[in-house]
């Protein structure tokens, strides 16, 4: 059985992908949280920022994910955003490097900041405009030139705006419902921008087949639904979930600086590529995770 290393494992995308993997890899975890260890899984519970990690095992492919992935908390700590975010992917990509491992980053649409044309490609430029998006892209660089420079097999995703159960508290969809659920109003900023949302399921099967691809060299690709709606469609949506009519409040404090007023992922790439498209419809996955939540 082959051995993967994977970073960040007690995070939303890292529980249900080392569920998935688990299966047809023996993986080595690391993550900075306390996880057991399970068929198939070897937790290890370390902070990658500050240990010098030495490692016997040879892995076929290193997944990593460990970063800080709120925006308004990267915004607040930038010296740890990229500390962790930039210094944990130059660390890891140096473990590719010494063991010739395919290697497997997941990046963010963030990094596309505000498009000029929709829907966007992974050939499109990038603007960031957080320290989490600069964190993202300048990792990205990291891995272009770690695949060029020696001659390694990268392969980066771009998640769009993912969302299911089990997530952070920090993600849009869990505050809406959690709001929901335990108050009579939902407080959110500005509810105009549109996101393209893209429910874990279908991220987690991207995944698998980006992880599994045989493809060379350096490689980009977008993780989204396709398609992209406001905020405030998004919550009449799971107002109609819920079945009751909380009152939304937009308010001014709550609202980010600089906002992406829409963006949308062109994914005709994965469909080329991996015969890949999303088989969740929003108004199904939003029950699911409303549901696991009650």
């Amino acid at each position: 059985m082959e051995e993967i290393l994977i970073t960040g494992t007690t995070g939303f995308i890292g529980n249900h992908l080392v569920s998935a993997l688990n299966k047809n890899y023996k993986i080595f975890g690391i993550s900075k949280n306390k996880i057991k260890s399970s068929k198939n899984f070897y937790s290890h519970n370390l902070d990658i920022t500050k240990s010098n990690i030495i490692l016997k095992n040879h892995f076929s492919k290193i997944i990593h994910m460990a970063a800080y992935s709120d925006v308004n908390y990267c915004n607040l700590n930038p010296t740890k955003c990229y500390e962790l975010n930039v210094n944990s992917t130059l660390k890891m990509l140096e473990i590719a490097r010494k063991k010739d491992s395919s290697f497997i980053f997941l990046s963010s649409s963030h990094v596309y900041g505000n498009p000029k044309k929709l829907p966007i490609a992974e050939i499109d430029p990038c603007h960031p405009f957080t320290h989490y998006a600069s964190s993202k892209k300048m990792s990205e660089i990291l891995c272009e030139t770690y695949s060029k420079t020696y001659d390694l097999d990268i392969r980066v995703a771009r998640i769009f705006s993912v969302y299911g159960p089990s997530s952070s508290k920090s993600n849009l969809v869990f505050n809406i419902i959690n709001q929901m659920i335990h108050d009579s109003k939902v407080k959110l900023g500005n509810v105009s921008p549109k996101r393209d949302f893209i429910f874990i399921d279908d991220v987690i099967n991207g995944l698998i087949q980006i992880i599994n691809s045989k493809k060379r060299g350096f490689q980009v690709y977008n993780l989204g639904s396709g398609k992209s709606i406001s905020i405030e469609e998004l919550v009449k949506t799971c107002f109609n979930i819920h079945n009751k009519n909380p009152k939304l409040i937009s308010s001014k404090e709550k609202r980010r600086k600089n906002e992406i007023s829409d963006i949308c992922a062109n994914i005709s790439k994965m469909k080329s590529d991996f015969n890949w498209k999303p088989k969740i419809s929003l108004k199904k996955g939003l029950e699911i995770t409303y549901n696991s939540y009650i």
